[in-house]
């Protein structure tokens, strides 16, 4: 459910200019397009994608999600000269189960494909051919205070500096936080301060991937995340340790619970739901227990049972009282306006909408919580728009259009919502030109990043079209949404 904004001159077009930038004039790849990877700006390294790859300590799976971030998405078959490898070894490394050990095999592609230190889950060395040899220490026997030994004792000092300088260069590598948070996984060191800041950072970066990575592929990444969470809880020797990484556990428990639904596996959901809520009342976490409140409601709606759902709302609500936590309050009322929609209450629905705008006013969603990151004035537009399709609001369509034409290319999970929302709305208007062609995009979208919310309403509006047999456009649409989603 995160939100990261990626500007339409962002990293990831950059990136590709930087790829056509190693293109002959003809339009085809040169001999170096084909050899070596081109240099990214730094802020390509900064894609939540790109950031939470490493955490599963796959380089296979780090390698494709590095071919995919980029628009367009680069072939095995461009890749695997830049690593010195054939497409088919590349395509065996990207789906093995086992990830590679070979330390210098990860050394080399790494260092091959410009990757900076900080994202490695191990120490990239100098490449001994681009190292110059030290110069000799030269041994004389009777000091002479001459020319010559001058020249040597020069030697001398320069040999001793360079040696100091490469030994201090050892101690500040492995002293880095991320070597430090390995050893504490590893070893049993100590948790610090700075282990514990790593941790949320990464927690973070997990909620804002979510919004961009299909829900298969960053699960796995999600349950290493939180295997090393509980390992450092284990080494924590104090409670001011202790308490932040509990919270750590907790958020990624929530947000398990999320891709666990995505994928369809509703009980296991409801049980990392059910932990984090637990915890969250413990500790007195208000804002914790209604993220957990509120995407259990998901699990509920998609059910029918919109009573439920709304029930679990009110009661989040209760944890977020007064101006307390107002981006996790402006996502909580919107969810209700939603729900309060399709139990026809077009009163309580408006009303729960005006709190969820009002709330929003005030609110810092990429700074409250990991979990309310992606509640952008985007995120609250395609639940606005939700809303007033179910109510069947005469501007529902305008404020649609208006919204997906402001959505970065990026935003395909939330894309997909919006399209299934119109959809559902130019259904309802007998409108089935526009409706075929929305309900066609929208699938491509659901399917590619297997966002639940729209395939969920998407076979709701299934439902109530006529079955196959029948002719016509409603008919049409049906077909469409059945033969792909109901797989």
């Amino acid at each position: 459910m995160s939100d990261h904004h990626a500007h339409p001159d962002g990293a990831s077009c950059r990136a590709a200019r930087a790829v056509d930038d190693l293109r002959d004039d003809q339009g085809g790849p040169c001999a170096k397009a084909t050899q070596v990877a081109p240099v990214f700006p730094a802020d390509f390294w900064e894609q939540p994608a790109i950031r939470s790859a490493p955490l599963s300590r796959h380089f296979g799976r780090f390698l494709r999600t590095y071919r995919t971030v980029q628009s367009p998405a680069v072939k095995q078959t461009q890749l695997a000269p830049w690593l010195g490898i054939t497409q088919g070894q590349l395509s065996r490394i990207e789906r093995s189960t086992t990830p590679i050990h070979d330390l210098h095999k990860l050394q080399t592609w790494a260092r091959a494909l410009h990757i900076p230190a900080y994202l490695l889950w191990f120490d990239v060395s100098s490449d001994p051919s681009d190292t110059p040899a030290s110069p000799p220490v030269r041994t004389v026997e009777r000091p002479e205070q001459d020319e010559e030994s001058d020249v040597r004792r020069r030697e001398l000092f320069t040999t001793t500096r360079v040696t100091a300088a490469a030994a201090a260069g050892s101690k500040l590598l492995v002293d880095t936080p991320w070597h430090r948070l390995i050893d504490s996984v590893d070893t049993g060191r100590p948790v610090d301060a700075a282990t514990v800041q790593l941790i949320h950072d990464q927690t973070a970066d997990l909620f804002y991937a979510e919004e961009t990575t299909p829900s298969r592929e960053l699960l796995e990444s999600m349950i290493q995340h939180r295997k090393t969470i509980k390992t450092l809880l284990s080494n924590s020797r104090t409670e001011s340790i202790r308490n932040p990484l509990m919270v750590a556990m907790d958020e990624t428990d929530v947000l398990r619970g999320w891709l666990l639904f995505d994928l369809g596996r509703g009980k296991d959901a409801v049980d990392a739901w059910r932990s984090a809520l637990s915890v969250a009342r413990e500790t007195g976490d208000g804002p914790l227990a209604a993220c957990a409140l509120s995407y259990w409601s998901y699990l509920a709606a998609s059910r029918n049972d919109t009573a439920p759902a709304v029930r679990l709302l009110q009661q989040a609500r209760e944890y977020v009282p007064g101006a307390s936590a107002p981006a996790t309050r402006s996502w909580l009322s919107a969810r209700e306006a939603e729900e309060l929609a399709r139990l026809g209450d077009e009163t309580g629905a408006l009303r729960a909408l005006e709190r969820a705008l009002t709330a929003f006013d005030f609110a810092r969603p990429r700074s409250e919580r990991p979990w309310t990151a992606f509640f952008s004035a985007s995120r609250l537009g395609s639940m606005t728009v939700s809303t007033c399709t179910t109510l069947r609001h005469r501007e529902t369509t305008a404020a649609a259009d208006s919204l997906l034409a402001s959505l970065p290319p990026i935003r395909n999970k939330v894309r997909a919502i919006v399209l299934s929302d119109l959809t559902i709305s130019a259904v309802e208007m007998n409108d089935y030109d526009r409706a075929t062609t929305l309900v066609s995009d929208a699938i491509k979208l659901t399917t590619q990043t297997e966002a639940s919310l729209a395939k969920h309403r998407l076979l709701a509006l299934a439902a109530t079209l006529p079955p196959t047999s029948s002719t016509g456009p409603a008919s049409v649409v049906r077909d469409q949404i059945m033969s792909t989603l109901r797989r």
